[in-house]
């Protein structure tokens, strides 16, 4: 597997890392999440749902899997030191995030290499908080690929060999907000210049919900 970071702040893409090659396939699944908000959360919610890649910005044959909103406690209950999370986020000035995953048909995986897409976006009470989020996000993402836990292991692709499996991961920051994009796809007949469409529609989108 090909594992790539990038991190973007204010649509200037900044680093680049390359870690990792391996022999993998891949499967999504999906669910959506559910939730009543007061008006106020409301606007903040749609805000963050535009900050995200939209199915337009997608291959026609791609869906959206799964998506949900998360708070403060959510975000914090998976960490290893829960209380330790929370108060690091209120610290940052965390309103709250969104998740999305869009998953291609084989049709689109067969033409693009697209298998799934996985975008996030978070809003804090200023920029401060948002440059916070974003070094501790660029942090773990390093981790990550420095344990070679690339994310798409024993993920299969319905209907289609092993092939060379890419994991594309972008972070960016804009004002109070910062985004994640996390792209898997096939690199065997795949195409790349698809990437860097979807960064740039991701850095436009968020640019654009904060304007």
């Amino acid at each position: 597997m090909a594992t790539r970071l990038r991190l973007v702040t204010g649509g200037l893409t900044v680093l680049v890392a390359f870690l990792l090659a391996a022999i993998v396939a891949c499967d999504g699944g999906g669910g959506e999440g559910e939730a009543t908000p007061t008006p106020v959360a409301s606007e903040v919610q749609d805000q963050l749902k535009r900050m995200v890649l939209q199915l337009e910005d997608l291959p026609s044959g791609v869906i959206r899997a799964e998506e949900f909103f998360v708070t403060a406690e959510e975000s914090a209950a998976d960490s290893g030191d829960r209380e330790g999370r929370l108060a690091m986020l209120k610290e940052w000035g965390y309103i709250q995030g969104y998740d999305v995953t869009y998953q291609a048909n084989p049709a689109v995986v067969s033409v693009t290499g697209l298998i799934l897409v996985n975008c996030t976006a978070s809003l804090y009470g200023s920029e401060e908080g948002a440059s916070a989020s974003f070094a501790d996000a660029m942090q773990t993402a390093r981790t990550t690929l420095a344990a070679g836990a690339g994310g798409g292991e024993g993920m299969e692709v319905e209907g289609t060999e092993a092939q060379t499996f890419a994991d594309d991961i972008v972070i960016f920051r804009q004002g109070p907000a910062r985004a994640y994009l996390r792209v898997w796809w096939l690199m065997d007949g795949g195409r790349s210049d698809f990437i860097q469409q979807l960064v740039e529609a991701q850095a436009r989108r968020l640019k654009d919900a904060l304007s």
